[in-house]
């Protein structure tokens, strides 16, 4: 049985189209930070925690908010599952490669340089060296339909919108794919995503602190997926 950690914009997606039970902040009052009550809200017989859970105020100021809950609270998940005997699936980011080579692989140094960034690299690491049972996806979702005016011709990635990046998701988990993948869809740059859900977006160049190429090498999860590399 699997559960997910979290309701939020990818959560959500994940929970439509699985039907997976889940765990909200909102509507159970679960803390992440805490982790008070996990072991009783826990369904008996769960074999994997989804976790969807993160800080994604990209370039909050707040550091300590942003690693409580991104890292310091993976550390304590990790634990859990060590302890209960749970698979972890843990979403990660694009963002860590923001000044890695275009198209990284997972197995590229991974260069992050925001504090968003970071905290999830770290927790990474920290699931690679510590975790029993784990797999990390690395990628992203935006808002659908696209809500802003303009959209960045000059930001690069694989990243595409919630019930897309939901799909990969449930796949990788139902083959009960393990480690590090790389996920995601063609390269693309926000302008041509934002096109598809608002035609009338305008083009607009990313603002210098904006990593503009967070593109990834999708070649282990192409072969995972279409190879039958799975259990």
């Amino acid at each position: 049985m699997n559960i997910i950690l979290g309701d939020g914009l990818l959560g959500s997606s994940v929970i439509g189209l699985s039907g997976w039970n889940y765990i909200s902040r909102s509507r159970d009052g679960f803390d992440i930070n805490k982790m008070t009550g996990l072991e009783q809200m826990l369904p008996r017989g769960v074999k994997t925690i989804v976790n969807l859970i993160a800080n994604t105020n990209t370039y909050s100021n707040d550091i300590d908010a942003m690693f409580e809950t991104n890292y310091r609270a993976v550390v304590n998940l990790v634990d859990f599952c060590n302890r209960k005997n749970i698979k972890l699936v843990h979403f990660s980011t694009d963002y860590v490669y923001e000044k890695s080579k275009p198209n990284a692989k997972e197995t590229d140094k991974a260069i992050p340089t925001t504090p968003y960034a970071m905290s999830k690299l770290l927790a990474d690491e920290y699931i690679m060296k510590h975790c029993k049972k784990y797999l990390i996806l690395r990628g992203a979702q935006k808002v659908d339909p696209f809500p802003y005016d303009t959209a960045f011709t000059n930001l690069m990635g694989n990243f595409d919108y919630p019930d897309t990046i939901a799909e990969i998701v449930i796949e990788m988990i139902l083959n009960n794919a393990m480690g590090l993948y790389n996920i995601g869809t063609s390269t693309k740059s926000m302008f041509e995503l934002a096109q598809k859900t608002n035609p009338a977006v305008k083009e607009a160049i990313a603002p210098d602190h904006f990593p503009t190429d967070v593109t990834m090498d999708l070649t282990k999860m192409n072969l995972f997926l279409n190879d039958g590399e799975k259990d």
